[in-house]
């Protein structure tokens, strides 16, 4: 369970409502926006889910957008390109029903939810042990108006206060997001054609602009008291 949720929530909120457009002076604006941009057009230009992962182009540029992501980098090791793909398309099935349910007038979540959390566990992206991080992205990637992207750091730190990673986590973060968009609040009147494409990337750009508001301020030094 997320600790302080509601608190949490609405700081989320605040900040969509109150300067989420900052995050387009702070975040970079090279290949990692680029490839960005370029996979969403694509996707959007895709009638389904189906046809979007028929064409090897498409999965390329989802490949090449999670290395733009910093998902090759550091400590993080993705697979090679076949195996990514075959692990990607050997989910099809729960995809698709996923797709489905995001189709429907009224969220059941109590089938969502469930399908969602057999698709992340059945996604096997990286060498490496992580799976938050690229599993969330990717699926953001495929359902970029229903599915929030988390950060191994931001988010885990935001919500819970450490870098411990699990299936739990990640289904309760996407239960809040989802209850976010759920709000009357018409949020499209929040996005903008940098950074700001979707309610769900929003929200990841609010914690993250949280998050480094709070990194700033314990670093700024304390005022010396005048003797």
């Amino acid at each position: 369970m997320i600790p302080d949720r509601q608190e949490k929530f609405n700081r989320i909120v605040d900040k969509i409502r109150n300067g989420i457009s900052e995050i387009n002076n702070r975040y970079r604006m090279g290949p990692d926006l680029y490839f960005y941009r370029r996979l969403m057009s694509v996707r959007n230009q895709a009638p389904n889910l189906s046809s979007f992962l028929q064409n090897d182009y498409n999965i390329e540029i989802l490949y090449a957008t999670l290395v733009a992501w910093d998902m090759n980098s550091r400590a993080a090791k993705m697979k090679y390109f076949d195996e990514f793909k075959g692990n990607i398309l050997s989910t099809i099935n729960q995809l698709q029903q996923l797709e489905k349910l995001f189709a429907e007038h009224q969220l059941r979540r109590n089938e969502v939810l469930p399908t969602l959390r057999i698709v992340y566990c059945n996604l096997e992206l990286m060498k490496t042990r992580g799976r938050l991080v690229s599993n969330s992205k990717v699926l953001h990637f495929l359902f970029p108006t229903t599915l929030t992207p988390m950060d191994g750091k931001n988010t885990l730190d935001f919500f819970y206060g450490n870098h411990n990673e699990s299936v739990d986590k990640y289904i309760e973060v996407t239960e809040l997001a989802l209850d976010i968009m759920a709000m009357p609040d018409n949020w499209q009147n929040y996005l903008d054609d940098v950074w700001n494409t979707s309610v769900p990337k929003m929200i990841d750009n609010a914690i993250l602009l949280i998050e480094e508001n709070s990194t700033h301020q314990q670093r700024r030094p304390t005022a010396q008291l005048v003797q």
